[in-house]
């Protein structure tokens, strides 16, 4: 009886671990709170675009391509989208990642922010053909300062 309690025990641990472990996931966010942590990597390059500070613009910039990639995978349908992010992806936004990361290295901040910018203004047209009500600003524009 004693055996068979103990046997009774290590399978409900078992099951107990596996399930656990199955149910974490490399990314458990939303897409909306996907795009929130985009929309920090986003605005923080611009600022740091406008700064000309190359090391750390390269580094948000890999960070923002690495999340969208990570995203891109996961979300190949979702409510909001009409096509897969991946497409849109591939489609819209590494383009302008590529002429910006190009630019870094070769330390030309006016072609990484025009690429910025038309990064930005891609990211708004997808949101503008899902029907999404946030607009994202660019930062690389001197009107902005550290201080609003």
């Amino acid at each position: 009886m004693k055996l068979l309690s103990i046997i009774l025990c290590l399978i409900c641990f078992a099951i107990l671990f596996s399930h656990c472990k199955n149910s974490v996931e490399t990314n458990i966010k939303d897409l909306d709170q996907n795009m929130q942590d985009m929309s920090m990597y986003h605005d923080n390059l611009g600022i740091h675009l406008r700064k000309g500070d190359a090391d750390y613009s390269s580094w948000l910039l890999e960070g923002m391509d690495s999340s969208l990639q990570v995203i891109a995978t996961q979300f190949d349908r979702h409510r909001k989208l009409t096509t897969s992010f991946e497409k849109s992806y591939e489609k819209r936004l590494l383009p302008s990642i590529k002429i910006i990361r190009k630019a870094l290295q070769e330390n030309d901040f006016p072609a990484a922010i025009a690429g910025y910018r038309v990064l930005t203004k891609k990211c708004n047209g997808c949101h503008i053909d899902h029907d999404i009500d946030k607009e994202v600003k660019d930062l690389s524009d001197p009107i902005y300062n550290e201080e609003k």
